[in-house]
């Protein structure tokens, strides 16, 4: 069951790892995180010397503050990719929640024992919802306009790699 899990996390994680830009440095002027290097921003760790960031390092805060707070490891592989994604590029609650509204409990944005059963329950086929929802998300983003396709582009590569996942 480990491997199954580490397994669910690596396909997760070298999915957003490529579209976050890897080891590239970025510091683009319209993007409110600034200075950015595996997709961590300065913004968000202003502790950490982004520049000196490591891949390991990387993965290691992906680990703790995204796939644990979505709870990954007990989500179907699946739903946990495009969970994962929503949470590092939306942000944790934001995912939580529309996983939530996805498998239709409360949502709160807390991930417990109801959210988990009802995701379980729900099949391969709530990520369409999930994924819709997402988009929407996105729609509402003042940012659309600029970073919008790209996006769009992000959150059809994600289903399809969750599709390919369940």
């Amino acid at each position: 069951m480990g491997r199954c899990i580490d397994m669910t996390f690596d396909t997760a994680i070298d999915f957003i790892l490529a579209h976050e830009g890897g080891a590239t440095i970025t510091e683009d002027p319209h993007d409110p995180g600034g200075l950015t290097k595996y997709g961590i921003s300065q913004r968000a760790h202003p502790l950490l010397n982004i520049r000196a960031l490591t891949e390991a390092e990387a993965k290691q805060i992906y680990r703790e503050q995204y796939w644990n707070k979505i709870r990954g490891d007990e989500l179907p592989p699946a739903l946990a990719v495009v969970v994962m994604d929503a949470a590092v590029n939306q942000g944790p609650h934001a995912a939580i929640r529309m996983l939530q509204q996805a498998v239709g409990v409360h949502d709160d944005g807390i991930l417990g024992p109801k959210t988990l059963e009802a995701a379980k329950k729900a099949g391969s086929m709530i990520l369409a919802e999930l994924v819709a929802r997402r988009m929407v998300a996105y729609g509402l983003n003042p940012n659309f306009t600029r970073y919008g396709l790209g996006w769009a582009r992000r959150l059809s590569e994600c289903h399809e790699l969750a599709m390919e996942t369940a």
